[in-house]
């Protein structure tokens, strides 16, 4: 299984001084990734419940893998008035983390700062 918190551990390492651009990029697009697989495990466990046997493990691991980004974000969207402030909060720490994630590893053009990728590694890590 990925450990998310392996992830912004990774993150905090490449952010390390002093980091280079293609380092930030990483950094931020791992953090998506950290909150990404929390909400698969999360997803996971509430459906299928805790792999005990090999049969509950595979409808785990597919569950978990059933998880879309876009998906996942326009549906935590679209119930974020049904969650508790917890709830809410990651809800948008994802939304804003994805859409930093798709600049970071698609637009060569978008800018890179630091201070915004450490705040995302270190919200993510919370």
């Amino acid at each position: 299984m990925i450990d998310p918190q392996e992830l912004i551990d990774a993150c905090r390492k490449l952010l390390a001084p002093p980091p280079s651009d293609a380092d930030i990029r990483r950094a931020i697009s791992t953090a998506y990734y950290a909150l990404f697989h929390t909400l698969a495990a999360a997803n996971a466990e509430l459906i299928a419940g805790q792999p005990s046997s090999v049969i509950s493990e595979h409808t785990w691991e597919r569950t978990y893998r059933r998880l879309e980004h876009g998906r996942a974000r326009n549906n935590l969207r679209a119930d974020r008035n049904l969650l508790s402030q917890s709830g809410d909060d990651f809800v948008a720490l994802f939304i804003e983390a994805q859409g930093y994630r798709l600049q970071a590893d698609y637009d060569p053009n978008a800018p890179v700062n630091l201070s915004l990728a450490a705040n995302i590694v270190t919200r993510a890590g919370a």
